[in-house]
């Protein structure tokens, strides 16, 4: 992990930039690799646990999945889109990287390619707060219950985002990061023992369903560039 962080970092050119990355096994929480930055040495602040920083479109899978908890289908199609109404007191509205978006998309395409105004167009169907019910009960509390939601407005920490995508791989079940799974004493006696804990925030049906998506975005999608650098296994991921 820590070859990892330094070779990414090192590909960028920026000496002083620093990441942090965080592995979480999703079955049952248990922390992999954790590392908090470049050089302890020179900063000894762990970015990935305690780094609290807007998620962005790494988001989206949460408000896309509570969509799918409400019935709709990753063929299901969001229309409108070019004509969204703004959206609050201060007059928001989404706007995509690229002007020439279409005006109708398919949940699953709207993934792959990332599509703001769909993100945004999900959330108002589904209703804010029914997607942060999902959200918190992944374990990604306290975030904001604005319009912009869809598009990680809130603050999360590296180590809560990458526990809480644990959903979709694991079936449906949200788990609490497990740092220590046992401590012994002299003896060999058990002193202390954290037990795997979990809950099941979404269905198998709809967690099957996201990961078939969060897959496409790998393979085809806006994450595809893992693939040209190296990923070969199977794989489902988010920019």
């Amino acid at each position: 992990a820590e070859r990892a962080v330094e070779h990414g970092l090192r590909a960028t050119g920026k000496p002083n930039l620093q990441a942090g990355l965080v592995a979480v096994d999703p079955a049952t929480g248990n922390v992999l690799a954790l590392v908090g930055g470049r050089d302890y040495q020179r900063s000894a602040f762990n970015r990935a646990s305690r780094s609290r920083r807007q998620p962005g479109s790494a988001f989206k899978p949460f408000v896309f999945a509570a969509a799918l908890q409400r019935g709709m289908s990753p063929v299901s199609v969001l229309t409108g889109l070019n004509e969204i109404a703004p959206q609050g007191p201060e007059e928001w509205t989404p706007r995509n990287v690229r002007d020439d978006a279409p005006d109708a998309l398919t949940l699953r395409a709207a993934l792959i390619e990332s599509n703001n105004r769909a993100a945004t167009a999900l959330q108002q169907q589904v209703g804010t707060r029914g997607v942060l019910r999902l959200a918190s009960a992944a374990g990604l509390e306290d975030l904001p219950e604005v319009p912009s939601l869809a598009l990680g407005a809130g603050v999360v920490t590296p180590l809560a985002l990458t526990t809480a995508y644990a959903v979709f791989p694991n079936g449906g079940f949200a788990v609490l990061p497990r740092d220590l799974a046992r401590v012994r004493d002299a003896d060999g006696n058990t002193a202390y023992q954290q037990a795997v804990e979990s809950e099941r925030v979404i269905s198998p049906e709809v967690a099957y369903q996201m990961v078939s998506m969060l897959s496409d975005a790998i393979d085809r999608g806006t994450a595809s560039p893992a693939r040209r650098l190296g990923v070969k296994f199977p794989a489902g991921g988010k920019t």
